[in-house]
Formats: C-alpha cells, structure tokens, sequence
C-alpha cells in the first residue's frame, strides 16, 4: 500500500513540471505537497511541460489538477508559497525534492530537511549553457553532509538578498531546454524510488552526480561533512502545541511559552509602500506582506523595530492581538529559546 509523502519545492519549473508525472505513477507514493509561488506564463510553454490552457494559472494549482487526472486516488496539496514561507508542521514528510532555481532557497529547504525530524532530501539542478544535469541527495544527521558542506566564502557571497520585506529575490535563469529539464527530471525520479524503497546503498545518499549530455559523460563525487559548516546541523524534536493561531493571544503565548520566535523570520512594525510612500503600523512577521491600499504594490518593512522573538517586553498595544493577526499560522513552528520547538495547530 501507498504511504510515501514527497514535498516537491519548485513545482512548476523546469525540471518539476517534468517530474511531477513520474512521481504521481509511482506506487509507494500516496500523498504529494507542491510548493511554489509563481503563475505559469505564456515564455513557459517553450520549455516547461505544460498546456496552453495552464498560462494565467498557479503553477502548484496547475500541477496538482494534473497529477489528479492521472492518479485519481492520489492525495495532492497545493501551497502557493516561497518554500521559506511556507508552514513547517505542512511540511512533514518522508522526502523533500528540490526544483529550486535559486541558491538562497535551495539553502533554506536545506535547513527545513534538517530541522523538520531530520529528512531526506534530493536536489536537482540542470545548466542550460554547458547542457548539465545534477542530482544530489541528503540524509540529515550530524555526521553527514549538508548543502553547505562544500560551501565556501564565496557561495556565501553570492547568495541573492533576503530583505525583512520577504519581497521576492532573484533567481539565475538556467538556460535550459524542454529536453535537458526532462532529463534532470528522469534522473531525479530514479534517485527518489530508491530512497523511498529503503536502497539507500544504490541511491546518490550523500554524494551528487553530474551528467554532461553535451559529450555524455558522467561523473560521480562523494561528498563530506564539513566539521567547519556554518549549519549547525541541528534536528528539531517538535511537539504539538494545540493553541488556534485566531483565538490566541500574543500574551497567552508569551505567558505559556516565555517567547515567541518563528525560526527563518522577523516580525516587523512599520511597513512603507515602495511605490507611493504610504505608510502603516502594525506588528506582524515578514512573510509576503500585505498590498498597498492606495496602489496596490507589495508593502515592505521599513527596516525599524525588527525582533528577533516576542517576549515579556512586549508592548501592551500588540499584546491582545491574536496570532494570526500578526501572521501565523496552523502548521507553523514556534521556538521558545533553544529549549522548546513548539507546532501550532488548529484545534
């Protein structure tokens, strides 16, 4: 029987519109969670798998009614999310598979592999200019390695800009054809039914393989832990906290929990309007924050009055609104210091 939940990052790309279809036919998996901001365009039709009648629509929303037509008994969720934006609790499953095209978010869904019970995670990545295919695999622990691992200062540097506004940052286009991302995406299906098979000898674990289609040449490169990686390499062990994010307080939470901390974010005061300069108040985490009443352009903080966490210094004015009014929600996680990663479920 099915049971195989994957979480597909980057769903709607290059590389996942090609692999969504080999994972749906697989028969150890029963559930599959798209992740992905964007919404098909009409450029995508030359390079990505998709129909005429997807332009206009939500990648994951596009996928997931196609990933239905083929396996009608499959279990799809759709998040039309930013990985890093994206609940955690919602992201709970046996394996991640990374279609990400830029390196800050393939760094955060490193970190969400780790944190998130320690699970497998599978990355792929094609060049367009030079016609390679990669394939790399992860399997959290202490001891192996991560993305970061072969990191050095320079792949830092490089790194797109994260604003507090959680505005979009860029991603480097790959210049890849219809044909290199279906390749990517075979090579990658094959790599997924192994791990979820339990053969994780016969798998990429902890190693990535390079193939150059431009003079067909494979190249296979094991990998190591970096005692000096900048990740800590650190497993969460998450319990659940039943505590409606509507009907929740800030003060309730600080009461129960001593601090409130939403790993990967900050929560922020002031919001300006990039376009026509107007100006709100308001405490709230910097997820994609709200539009501009008067333009309609994406509000960005302001870069004051940035926390880290909420705690016992909290201002009485922000202290009887509820969670969700400052933009949590069911499935996120909630540290309080180091001691306690909490789930916030919908009751």
């Amino acid at each position: 029987m099915a049971r195989g939940h994957i979480v597909v990052a980057g769903a709607g790309g290059n590389t996942g519109s090609h692999l969504l279809p080999h994972l749906a036919r697989m028969p150890g998996v029963a559930r599959i969670t798209l992740v992905d901001p964007d919404i098909y365009e009409r450029a995508n039709l030359a390079v990505q798998n998709i129909e005429s009648g997807d332009v206009g629509e939500p990648k994951v929303v596009a996928q997931a009614a196609r990933l239905r037509r083929i396996r009608p008994d499959l279990d799809v969720a759709a998040i039309q999310e930013r990985i890093e934006n994206a609940p955690r609790g919602l992201l709970r499953c046996d394996l991640f598979v990374s279609c990400l095209d830029s390196k800050a978010a393939r760094q955060h869904l490193n970190e969400i592999a780790w944190r998130m019970g320690g699970t497998p995670w599978v990355d792929c990545g094609v060049l367009g200019s030079q016609n390679l295919v990669r394939v790399n695999a992860y399997a959290p622990s202490q001891e192996s390695p991560c993305l970061e691992c072969s990191w050095d200062d320079g792949e830092y540097a490089i790194l797109e800009q994260e604003y507090l506004c959680g505005a979009d940052s860029g991603a480097f286009p790959s210049m890849a054809s219809s044909a290199l991302g279906a390749l990517a995406a075979s090579l990658t299906a094959i790599q997924v039914a192994k791990i979820l098979s339990g053969d994780a000898d016969a798998s990429v674990l902890s190693r990535q393989v390079v193939l150059d289609a431009e003079h067909h040449v494979v190249q296979v490169t094991a990998e190591r832990r970096n005692p000096n990686c900048r990740f800590d390499h650190g497993i969460w062990a998450v319990e659940p906290w039943i505590s409606p994010p509507e009907a929740t307080t800030l003060a309730q939470a600080v009461g129960a929990l001593g601090s409130v901390r939403v790993e990967g974010h900050r929560f922020v005061s002031g919001l300006v309007c990039p376009g026509c300069g107007r100006r709100e108040n308001g405490l709230r985490l910097n997820r994609p924050l709200a539009r501009c009443a008067a333009c309609n352009r994406r509000m960005a903080s302001d870069g004051f009055g940035a926390r880290e966490c909420l705690d016992s210094t909290l201002a009485s004015e922000y202290r009887g609104l509820t969670l969700a009014q400052v933009g949590l929600r069911a499935g996120d996680i909630v540290s309080s210091g180091e001691r306690h990663r909490l789930l916030v479920e919908a009751a």
